[in-house]
């Protein structure tokens, strides 16, 4: 019976593949028949198209997808790990945050050594708890974010994971960290004037270190185009929703901060990123162009900045 199964089996095949050779000589030849000329309107239309040059696109590698990356592991963490990520209860966990804190260009392959050879020695809930010190440590302090985005990157090609880990980040970002409010300047007469300075001046510096890591990471191939897109149309969006509101204090500082992150996002962005560039290009000079008393909240300084930023994305 088994042998007989057999049989059968290689016949269907051989008929399969000789079905598989007609179908491939029959398609083949049709390069070589008589073809319909094209109406005359239609090829006068095609001559009018104007033709642009295609921008280079480097593929981006497909990383298989183990069944912990299908669960998201790192979701279930995060919130936790960025709680607790100041806390150097673990020694080597302390060795990395001090590695962090002394990186710099002519250190970076000495320290990114040393990293590493702790990183291969641990799990990946550690690898997890690391990649978030580095993520808080570049938003915090923005003056750091190219840097730190070089670090990642550096350890990335050793361990591949680690852009997987950054990507989560960025998808909650929102909700890792609290931006649901803007915060106003105090005034002077507030009690606890100087604390409120402090966190004002630090949820500013969050949103523009945000946008320069994001920014940074994209264009070393850390973080997809779409978790980049999703961010700048999201903060588009709430830009055009806001500028239409009337004019005080909130909607000042809420558009202030929106022209900043976009334009944090497009003094960075590579030639080559043509769509996202385009994104910021074609938004913000429809916004530009709307009639002055059609959006009353949107102040002088911020379209300064919206202009610098069509500037930036518009410049070969």
């Amino acid at each position: 019976m088994f042998y007989f199964k057999n049989v059968i089996l290689k016949r269907i095949r051989f008929h399969i593949i000789r079905i598989n050779k007609k179908m491939a000589a029959l398609i083949y030849s049709l390069r070589f028949i008589e073809k319909l000329v094209l109406p005359k309107l239609m090829m006068d239309n095609i001559a009018k198209l104007r033709t642009v040059p295609a921008a280079y696109r480097p593929a981006r590698l497909i990383k298989k997808m183990s069944k912990q990356s299908e669960d998201n592991w790192r979701t279930k963490l995060l919130v936790e790990m960025v709680r607790r990520v100041r806390e150097t209860d673990d020694p080597q966990y302390d060795e990395i945050f001090m590695i962090l804190n002394k990186i710099a260009i002519p250190t970076m392959d000495i320290l990114s050594k040393q990293a590493l050879v702790i990183l291969k020695s641990r799990d990946q809930e550690f690898r997890l708890r690391i990649t978030t010190l580095l993520f808080d440590k570049a938003i915090k302090g923005s003056a750091y974010a190219g840097l730190m985005a070089d670090l990642a990157l550096k350890i990335n090609l050793e361990i591949p994971e680690v852009s997987e880990d950054l990507e989560t980040h960025v998808q909650m970002f929102t909700s890792l960290y609290d931006m649901s409010e803007t915060l106003l300047f105090p005034k002077l007469s507030e009690p606890q004037f100087e604390d409120k300075v402090i966190q004002w001046s630090k949820q500013k510096d969050v949103r523009r270190g945000y946008a320069r890591f994001l920014t940074h990471l994209f264009t070393r191939g850390l973080i997809s185009s779409k978790a980049l897109h999703e961010s700048m149309q999201k903060v588009i969006e709430d830009l055009q929703n806001t500028i239409v509101e009337p004019n005080s204090e909130q909607s000042q500082e809420n558009t202030t901060q929106f022209a900043d992150f976009l334009f944090e996002i497009a003094k960075l962005l590579k030639p080559q990123a043509v769509e996202l560039r385009g994104l910021i290009s074609t938004k913000l000079d429809e916004i530009l162009k709307r009639p002055r008393d059609s959006v009353p909240s949107l102040n002088m300084r911020s379209r300064f900045k919206l202009e610098d930023a069509v500037k930036c994305v518009q410049k070969v």
